[in-house]
């Protein structure tokens, strides 16, 4: 009897210790499980932050001066000056000094938009800067607004049917200060899936 009671002693001993130690295995995988979970939940919070980013605007400063000395745009033909694809240009400007008439205008125009959909800007003369008859600087604001909701073009353009030929000292500076992120053209990728071969079996 004393060795029976002695077994059933150990029996229950080594039953218990088994029972903890399989109650400690499930709480640390329950536990495990609710700290992948919390992970998981911080990177999709993460990755929801940095959509948000991508949708918001970047502060940038890219500036280009093009000397258009003896350059000559032939009647009805253009320019292109800049393409910030796949980018939105957001905030800039534009300075053009071109040669004008005795009233300040000027023959030539600043095309912006997405090309091929493009828009004839508004020059605004800084008569300081400007001599009417000769030569004119305009200022041009690179901001979405009104029938041009996207930039990413700038072109020149000669609307008339007479070549535009610069003198010394004309110019085009643009400034780029805000872009946000966009998408590539669409006839772009057209072309690419237009260009791909068929696979045939």
């Amino acid at each position: 009897m004393l060795i029976i009671r002695k077994y059933s002693t150990i029996v229950i001993l080594t039953l218990t210790i088994v029972v903890g130690i399989f109650n400690n295995i499930t709480i640390y995988a329950q536990e495990g499980n609710q700290t992948l979970g919390e992970e998981n939940a911080t990177k999709v919070g993460h990755s929801s932050e940095e959509n948000q980013y991508n949708k918001t605007t970047t502060t940038v400063r890219d500036s280009v001066t093009i000397l258009l000395q003896d350059a000559i745009v032939p009647g009805t033909d253009f320019l292109h000056l800049y393409d910030s694809t796949p980018a939105h240009i957001m905030n800039g400007h534009i300075a053009l000094k071109a040669p004008c008439t005795a009233d300040s205008s000027s023959p030539t125009q600043v095309l912006i938009g997405s090309a091929p959909n493009m828009t004839a800007a508004t020059l605004e003369n800084i008569p300081a800067l400007s001599t009417p008859g000769e030569q004119c600087l305009y200022h041009v604001d690179l901001i979405p607004n009104g029938n041009v909701t996207t930039i990413t073009d700038i072109a020149l353009s000669n609307p008339t049917e007479d070549e535009i030929e610069f003198p010394p000292t004309s110019s085009v500076v643009i400034g780029i200060n805000e872009v946000m992120k966009g998408e590539e053209h669409a006839y772009t990728e057209n072309a690419v899936n237009a260009t791909e071969p068929e696979h045939t079996e």
